[in-house]
């Protein structure tokens, strides 16, 4: 098949909704500066219906964007340092460990962007679509290397190399795991990913020949262990850190300027997955905690709507519920993820999803037959 299975939104490739269109700004590693974050939050205002939507791979995502907005949306984020290059736009989609460089972990700031710049500088890696993924994780999770294409995971002063969710069988030193990378992303592109498929799995060898082009082989899949951050604050009052999760992913203008002002100036915001957003702070750790909770973001694991989350419900055109509405915990399901269709779009990977069949009824795991969501929600 032809690039066009490629369906991601980015900046330039707006997708059309019921709400309006939709933008999808990538964010490598899930790091975004004060400026711009403040710029996202303005796009979102003066573009778009004034709401950020948090993607399951630390991007954002603009909606309810009027077709003609294409042009000054691509112009405004240049300026801000959020689109560095127009043929790259769907390509630079890099997720990092959110906790990286906080409490003594291991930092990854420098690599993620080495990584983003060597993206950038291939004109080959431009064809890598919007559905392929690099992940770079200091060693305690949080990057989705169960589900990358490409991925690094530090190990003191090596680097270990995943393709497709799998054990390469290689390790490099820090200082080469890029060109290593490149050169993997420049063998999937020959492979076909980008023609034929969109991710390394997909291919007919399972991505071997993306794995020996590094010198190494498909060895055992990674573990599938990401799970969302605990919510509240952690560290020492000099150095603390809050997490915080926008309701069902989706942020106000004011609760995202209320975020930008709590972070501390020398750092960025780290997106994680189900709206974890980790905020080093510059402030009192309580107070700051009140003032999310206050603006109605969720800021302890004992809220009811910590373990949900959901995709856009009836904003997508293919959707059969207003999963934002119904969205709610189900006894016996201490995570899951509300979708409008079969799809999924959007579910944290320690998510059960829960999948609408209509309006009002529902498939959920280990359960045979749809079923409506009064029955669901009084199960025991």
């Amino acid at each position: 098949m032809p690039a066009a299975v490629d369906a991601c939104p980015g900046i330039l490739a707006l997708h059309p909704a019921r709400d309006g269109h939709v933008a999808r700004i990538r964010l490598p590693g899930g790091y975004v500066s004060r400026a711009q974050w403040t710029a996202l939050a303005a796009l979102a205002g003066e573009l778009g219906d004034g709401g950020l939507d948090l993607t399951a791979r630390g991007n954002v995502q603009l909606r309810g964007l009027p077709a003609a907005a294409g042009a000054t949306l691509a112009m405004r984020a240049a300026r801000a340092g959020l689109l560095p290059s127009g043929p790259h736009d769907r390509s630079r989609n890099i997720t990092g460990s959110p906790m990286a460089g906080l409490g003594g972990r291991p930092p990854l700031r420098r690599l993620v962007r080495a990584l983003d710049a060597a993206i950038v500088a291939d004109a080959t890696l431009a064809a890598l679509p919007g559905r392929f993924l690099f992940a770079v994780d200091d060693g305690s999770g949080g990057a989705g290397l169960a589900a990358s294409d490409i991925g690094l995971r530090r190990a003191g002063k090596q680097v270990e190399m995943i393709i497709a969710g799998r054990l390469a069988g290689v390790r490099v030193p820090v200082a080469a795991a890029v060109p290593a990378v490149v050169s993997a992303a420049r063998a999937a592109v020959a492979c076909g990913v980008g023609g034929a498929v969109t991710r390394i799995a997909d291919l007919a060898d399972g991505g071997a020949r993306v794995a020996a082009a590094i010198g190494g082989s498909l060895g055992p899949r990674v573990p599938a262990s990401d799970t969302r951050l605990r919510l509240g604050t952690e560290g020492a009052a000099g150095s603390a850190v809050l997490v915080a999760a926008a309701r069902l992913g989706r942020l106000s203008r004011a609760q995202a300027a209320l975020i930008g002002g709590l972070l501390r100036a020398d750092e960025v915001l780290r997106l994680g997955i189900a709206g974890r957003v980790v905020i080093p702070l510059a402030q009192p750790p309580a107070a700051a905690l009140a003032r999310l909770a206050d603006s109605g973001l969720l800021t302890s694991d004992g809220d009811e709507l910590a373990g949900v989350t959901a995709c856009s419900g009836t904003a997508c055109l293919r959707a059969l519920a207003d999963v934002r509405a119904l969205a709610r915990p189900l006894p016996g399901h201490l995570r899951t993820h509300w979708a409008a269709c079969p799809r999924g779009c959007g579910r944290p990977p320690d998510a059960e999803l829960v999948v609408a069949a209509g309006p009002d009824s529902f498939l959920v795991p280990g359960q045979p037959t749809a079923r409506p969501l009064v029955l669901l929600a009084g199960a025991s």
